[in-house]
């Protein structure tokens, strides 16, 4: 198996926009907007505040902007914060070929490097597709075995997206990006036995923190084994077991076939897990047929695929996080509510009464159908009687079944608007989705900065002079 680190590293050089579909820019952008409208609704999360508290982030006064707090900290300390932000809510968009979330992992750390650097809008979009491209591509030839192991695909695949979206905006040369690509390959980790938990969000955190550095200590000269991926002890033996035999899927149809676009990047309807997305559609579905509210239901049986039931089978939630991947939790708020909120997951909601009711009529079930994003939600009434309805939803909307123009405003305003004035959420929003060569990243992170919260906020960060 020679040289694949190096040929990946220049397919992800060569990558262009120029001649690309113009649904590649379009899915970019949104992508983009997406990930910063979650990063400002999660930025003052507990999770943020303990990490702040702990690693004790420099003031640094011609540093890296923290999104939602007007600090400025330095630029591998705005990735970490500002990537654990964007996870926190676990609202930001998916990929179904990676199976986890593509832009969380790198977008927050291509906005620290992008200010810095002060960037063209063009040079941030080309170098978020070739980061996509990349985890994306790893992933068809490494899933479902990896994801299978235990690894959290979207930081031990996401960390190579970040490595190479970042040296895509440091101009590194071919060499260099396969020395970023090696290092990152010793800076991956991510294990799915902690969602639930604060440690999913620091997840991203870490892939965001671990790329950019990568990409910077290449850029300085630092070394690292450029067969990393393909050695006998490298990454996808020591990731993947027995190691990856066919290459195709990884090098093949780069510029022709997009991988942003089929499946594509699937942008999130409801702020929990993906995986359940899909009973809570076909449980919303059912509840009109529920005359008499969800006391009616004797039983509901819930089936999602095989694959999926591991991390997401908790009859009983413990915490907010850990009601965010109980199928049993949000199935019964779409059939109580019709919907799944955010204030779903402050804290006690998953302890509400009649909640807690339905969820103990409910079962989650496997199946094998071929579609791995079907759900099936089966209640049983009182009466005897029976509705059911199925949906298949691949981790979000995206490109095969997009948001209006509406419902994506509609998204990003309820995301920036716990932070920002609805003025300046509306200019920021209008700023993001015409993102071109004109665009300067520093000044749309002031005009961020220089925005007035809404209301009265939680207390600002407490970092050391």
């Amino acid at each position: 198996m020679a040289d694949i680190t190096l040929a990946l590293a220049r397919h992800a050089n060569t990558l262009s926009l120029v001649n690309a579909p113009p649904a590649v820019r379009h899915w970019a952008r949104l992508a983009i907007a997406d990930t910063i409208g979650v990063m400002l609704a999660g930025s003052h999360e507990g999770v943020v505040d303990l990490l702040c508290e702990t690693i004790e982030p420099s003031h640094a006064a011609s540093g890296s902007l923290l999104l939602g707090r007007a600090t400025r900290v330095g630029v591998l300390d705005a990735a970490l914060i500002n990537g654990v932000s964007a996870h926190a809510l676990d609202f930001d968009d998916c990929s179904l070929t990676l199976d986890g979330h593509p832009s969380v992992p790198m977008v927050p750390a291509l906005l620290a490097l992008a200010e810095r650097l002060d960037c063209h809008g063009d040079q941030l979009l080309a170098a978020y597709v070739a980061g996509f491209e990349t985890e994306t591509r790893l992933a068809l030839v490494l899933n479902p075995a990896h994801v299978e192991r235990g690894w959290h695909p979207t930081a031990t695949l996401g960390i190579f997206g970040t490595a190479v979206a970042c040296g895509r905006l440091l101009q590194l040369d071919d060499e260099a990006m396969a020395v970023a690509i090696a290092i990152a390959a010793s800076s991956a980790s991510g294990l799915r036995a902690n969602s639930g938990t604060m440690t999913k969000p620091l997840h991203a955190g870490q892939a965001n923190r671990n790329g950019l550095l990568a990409a910077l200590l290449a850029r300085n000269g630092f070394t690292a084994n450029v067969r990393a991926l393909e050695h006998g002890m490298g990454f996808f033996h020591a990731f993947n077991g027995a190691g990856v035999s066919d290459m195709r899927p990884l090098l093949e149809g780069w510029g022709e076939r997009w991988e942003l676009l089929d499946p594509g990047v699937a942008i999130k309807q409801f702020p929990c897990c993906a995986f359940v997305h899909s009973a809570i559609a076909a449980a919303t579905e059912l509840r009109d047929d529920l005359a008499g509210g969800t006391d009616d239901i004797a039983r509901i049986d819930i089936h999602l695929h095989r694959r999926r039931l591991k991390n997401i089978d908790r009859p009983d939630p413990k915490s907010e996080l850990d009601a965010k991947f109980s199928t049993h939790y949000v199935t019964a708020c779409a059939l109580e509510q019709g919907s799944v909120r955010f204030e779903d997951f402050e804290p006690g909601a998953y302890d509400r009464a009649r909640l807690r009711a339905v969820m103990g009529r409910s079962e989650l079930l496997a199946h094998d159908e071929d579609d791995v994003s079907a759900g099936r939600v089966t209640i049983t009434l009182r009466d005897g009687g029976q509705r059911s309805a199925r949906a298949s939803v691949a981790m979000g909307r995206g490109p095969h079944n997009p948001m209006s123009e509406a419902e994506f405003a509609g998204k990003f305003h309820d995301c920036a608007g716990r932070v920002l004035e609805p003025d300046a959420t509306e200019r920021l929003l209008d700023a993001l989705l015409s993102l071109d060569g004109s665009s300067r990243l520093r000044s749309l992170l002031t005009t961020i900065e220089a925005a007035a919260p809404s209301r009265e906020r939680a207390p600002a960060l407490r970092i050391p002079a």
